[in-house]
């Protein structure tokens, strides 16, 4: 007798994709040859059956925003779990195992997802062999990724992967939008980023880890515009087995505990004099205080004045109340060609070793601003009203007055270049967009012209409020003040 059945397997997911062909379908062979009572049966069973998924769900994950990698981990692991009503009865150590995560960063993550209402728990599990029954409500509300899903390689990934955190996000994003070959084909950066949830800088750093380990082939980098990369991975059964969920390690025998009894603390022996009675009150202590001073309302007796004053009294001598002071009517003279300030503090811009632009307090010399931003002279000014003519005729009346116009002649540098004064609101937009418009009317007058930075502006402010040196009052034209009189010589 000889007996070929065929089970069929409903289409995996729920209608998201279009019906599909299953090619992992179970198949169960049965041939049983029995020539007699007593004779031999040889039984061959090979089951074949791929795994439940939800294409929905799988496809609400990778829409899933403003979350961290811990828990985009563990909603893949769910997703990968989920059947097609968007429910999960994984226990937490296969869950945790899967998403790559030890079992209280899962928990933590997943409680994380639970505050934001993306997953809700239908029915509490306890005890050994019952696990909570997880609802996925992200997949039930939405958005979801328009994208093909492939559900039986991202679960495979996911279980055979030894990637942790961006890498293995990453490398389940290409998994599930990988085709059957296992190839990731016409996806831009910018479309595995976004389905990732990580950013450029992180999908760099992901990319070059899996290309390391060998679980991410590049068949084919073409650069330029519309031409996209060729990604293959690699066989997840030829990683090995699946990782297990980490567990805690128990400690060396001769490590340190953690917890030590405690010793219970020795009770002070108690005072032998504690009950004695407390002695007598003082005898004194009664005793009222002294009478008052009787010559405590006098008057102290005024100065006796010197009956032959010194003509030229010392410089430390005596000021009644104030030892100090010399008796001086009037301050001493300024010094000679006056207090000027001769350099000036500002705010500049600068970028730290590491790329980063921070801001830092310089003092910069009066002299060093004057040699790097020289006055304009009239021939100056008379080449910057060339040019602006030139430019009203080039770039149009109507787009010289909104954007032109206001630009106005702040100095020259030391190549002879012509430094210009933008608002900062049209500073960066003028500089990229008319940068070829001012060389081609500057070779017509033969000056280059340029705009001047932020900290060339606060210099020239700086500049504007200090005093000139052809304006520093001399030593002569200074006012002097009469000489200080003494008081005993006004008296």
């Amino acid at each position: 007798m000889s007996a070929i059945a065929s089970v069929p397997v409903l289409g995996v997911g729920d209608g998201l994709q279009p019906p599909q062909t299953n090619r992992l379908a179970a198949r169960v062979f049965i041939r049983l040859r029995c020539p007699d009572l007593a004779g031999r049966i040889a039984l061959a069973l090979v089951v074949r059956q791929g795994a439940q998924m939800s294409y929905r769900t799988i496809a609400a994950a990778l829409a899933l925003e403003d979350g961290s990698i811990g828990t985009r981990l563990v909603a893949f692991s769910l997703a990968s779990y989920a059947d097609g009503e968007h429910q999960t009865f994984v226990g937490n150590p296969a869950a945790a195992a899967r998403a790559g995560l030890s079992r209280s960063q899962y928990l933590a993550a997943r409680e994380q997802l639970e505050r934001r209402g993306l997953i809700s728990v239908a029915a509490e599990g306890g005890g050994r062999g019952r696990s909570s029954t997880l609802t996925l409500e992200f997949a039930t509300c939405g958005p979801w990724r328009e994208e093909r899903i492939n559900p039986q390689l991202f679960g495979t990934v996911l279980g055979y992967t030894r990637a942790r955190g961006p890498a293995r996000v990453l490398l389940a994003t290409l998994a599930a939008l990988a085709n059957d070959e296992r190839e990731v084909l016409g996806l831009t950066t910018e479309e595995i980023c976004s389905a990732a949830g990580v950013s450029d800088r992180t999908y760099r750093r992901a990319r070059a880890s899996l290309l390391a380990s060998g679980e991410l082939v590049t068949e084919s980098c073409v650069g330029g515009r519309g031409n996209t990369n060729r990604w293959r991975l690699a066989d997840p059964r030829d990683l090995g087995t699946p990782l297990p969920a980490r567990q805690r390690v128990a400690p060396a025998r001769n490590a340190r505990p953690l917890l030590a009894a405690a010793t219970p603390a020795v009770q002070d022996a108690q005072n032998p004099g504690q009950d004695r009675t407390v002695s007598g009150a003082n005898p004194g202590q009664a005793r009222t205080v002294s009478a008052l001073n009787p010559g405590r309302d006098r008057t102290v007796s005024p100065e006796t004045p010197a009956k032959n004053p010194a003509e030229t009294p010392a410089p430390n001598a005596r000021g009644g109340r104030e030892p100090g002071n010399e008796k001086n009517n009037y301050p001493p003279n300024p010094p000679d060609g006056g207090s000027r300030t001769q350099s000036v503090t500002i705010v500049e811009d600068y970028l730290t070793d590491r790329g980063r632009k921070r801001q830092r307090t310089v003092t910069v010399e009066f002299d060093a601003i004057r040699q790097q931003l020289r006055a304009a002279t009239d021939g100056d000014l008379a080449d910057w009203e060339q040019i602006r003519s030139e430019l009203r005729v080039l770039v149009g009346e109507s787009t010289f007055e909104i954007w032109l116009a206001q630009l106005e002649l702040a100095a020259t540098d030391p190549g002879g270049r012509l430094v210009l004064a933008a608002p900062a609101s049209t500073r960066s937009w003028v500089a990229d967009r008319f940068a070829r418009a001012f060389d081609r009317t500057g070779q017509v007058v033969g000056r280059s012209v340029r705009l001047a930075d932020e900290r060339e502006l606060r210099l020239l402010a700086a500049l504007a409020t200090s005093p000139s040196p052809a304006a520093a009052p001399t030593p002569d034209a200074l006012p002097h003040l009469p000489h200080p009189i003494h008081h005993e010589e006004a008296v």
